[in-house]
Order: C-alpha cells, then structure tokens, then sequence
C-alpha cells in the first residue's frame, strides 16, 4: 500500500490569499515536516533547514520561486486551522487504516503537555493535553485530540474523538 504524505498535504485548502503566493502549501509543510525529523523547531528552525537544504530541496520539490524564508514559512503555518488541518488528517489516514474488527482493543488515554502550563499553582491554571485512540491489537494511533483543562475536561475531549473516528463496536481501555 502506498501512504503518500504529500498527496494529503496537497488536497489541503490554502487558506492564504493568492495574490503574490510564491510557494504551494504542500511544499512548506513538506519542508517543515522534514525539519522537525531532523530536530528544528520553531520557524527559524524550519527556515534554517529550508536553506541549509535548498539544492536537495529544489531537486524534488521543483519549486519555481526557490526555498521559502523565514516569513513565508511563519505566515503560512499561522494560517492554517488546526481543526481543519486534524480533521483532513484523519480522514486521509482512514483511508489506510485496516478495518476495526469487534476483537480490537482501542486504549483511549490522554497526557498534558507540560511546556504550556500558565497560572501556576493557582484556581486559574491551564494547560494543553492531548487525548489518543490507540489499537492494542493493530499498534495503530487511530487518531488524536487536543483540549484545554480550562475549557474542557478529559472525558469531553475522549467523547469527542470517538465520535470524529466513529469507532463502534470495540472495547474501549481507560485508565485512571
């Protein structure tokens, strides 16, 4: 089976104005998912890569206008919904997922990501988690969730991507 990554980074709808548009979205986020593996992080990271890397690049990605900078880089990963973005995704990896069978095991869990704390030890602390669907069987992640404790609870947040996946008729793991 063929995953193309870039065929789903190509059905994404560019939410930037066409007016002066130099590079496809398909290409930036190419190049930014090639950096994090890396190691880079952060838009100077992804431009630095981008330049670092641009012959390579250009060889195949074939883009007309060369490597994008710094704030093209920003501009376009800023403009992208995340909703949309994570919606799109799990919709194009369904399409490689093997079927859920009534035997399957789903764990449902979910982790707070610690660096995006605020508030401190007081009433108004916040923080992003994260809440997964992962088959103990197949060894698949079948999709994620992120959620504000400040806005939302665990449960809502699992409830919610359960109804995105529409997993049915499997055994649901929790932990405490």
């Amino acid at each position: 089976m063929n995953y193309n990554l870039f065929e789903f980074f190509s059905s994404l709808e560019d939410p930037r104005r066409g007016q002066g548009q130099r590079h496809h979205l398909s290409n930036i986020i190419t190049i930014v998912i090639m950096a994090i593996l890396t190691g880079e992080q952060g838009f100077r990271g992804f431009s630095r890569f981008a330049k670092s890397n641009a012959e390579e690049l250009n060889a195949v990605l074939k883009m007309k206008h060369g490597i994008p900078g710094y704030n093209t880089i920003r501009s376009a990963l800023i403009s992208i919904e995340e909703d949309t973005l994570v919606k799109a995704f799990i919709k194009w990896t369904q399409n490689y997922l093997p079927e859920i069978t009534d035997d399957e095991f789903v764990a449902l869990d979910g982790k707070a990501i610690k660096v995006t704390t605020t508030g401190g030890n007081t009433s108004q602390q916040n923080f992003v988690s994260v809440v997964n669907a992962f088959g103990h069987k197949s060894g698949i992640v079948y999709g994620m969730q992120p959620f504000e404790n400040g806005k939302s609870g665990e449960g809502q947040a699992l409830r919610d991507l359960v109804e995105k996946l529409g997993i049915k008729n499997v055994v649901f793991t929790l932990d405490a």
